[in-house]
């Protein structure tokens, strides 16, 4: 929490200097508590249109399973996902100027994550993701720069797995990315620059 305050007065300093904001320099908190840490920026091109790429990086200590029904144990292992996540998004302003007020953005996605047993070093899993969707959202400035904004759309995804070593008697308890349609759903906070 420290690092996003001393972010934040950075991009105070930034914001003071700066005559005319021309984008937000954002992040997504709801992504921290599963590893999926994500800093962009959001380009303003004219009053109502704009450009946004949010890059970010995966790192998350979660856990794996093997569950054998018939002698009817249950033995969990811990694992290691590593990763990265970057979305592209166009977005119109309906009747608004950005970067305030109701918003359209049609997205793609691209997320790469590979899963360790730190167990058995010899298995493991590189999921790929890739997708894209829109979303409808709403971005509001707040006071000296900063912003808030919550979001919600359809996405679909096709995901590719590659699993190595004895990866496939493994369970999974942790979220992932699931192929097929699904709903995208977030919230950023940034500061204008």
């Amino acid at each position: 929490m420290k690092r996003l305050v001393v972010i934040m007065l950075c991009m105070a300093a930034l914001h003071a200097q700066a005559q005319e904001e021309t984008g937000v320099i954002k992040t997504n908190p709801l992504g921290w508590f599963v590893g999926q840490f994500q800093f962009g920026y959001e380009h303003f091109l004219s009053e109502n249109v704009s450009v946004q790429l949010i890059p970010g990086g995966i790192f998350h200590a979660g856990s794996v399973s093997i569950n054998d029904s018939i002698v009817g144990f249950f033995e969990t292992y811990s694992a290691t996902r590593t990763g990265f996540i970057v979305i592209p998004e166009f977005r119109y302003y309906l009747g608004d100027v950005a970067p305030d007020g109701l918003y359209i953005a049609p997205f793609a996605r691209y997320r790469s994550v590979t899963t360790k047993v730190d167990e058995d070093d010899q298995s493991s899993e590189k999921r790929n993701a890739m997708g894209g969707g829109f979303v409808l959202g709403y971005q509001y400035q707040l006071a000296n720069g900063l912003t808030g904004e919550v979001f919600l759309g359809p996405q679909l995804k096709s995901v590719n797995t590659t699993p190595t070593g004895a990866y496939e008697q493994y369970d999974e308890d942790v979220f992932d990315d699931v192929q097929g349609s699904s709903i995208r759903f977030g919230i950023t906070i940034g500061f204008g620059i």
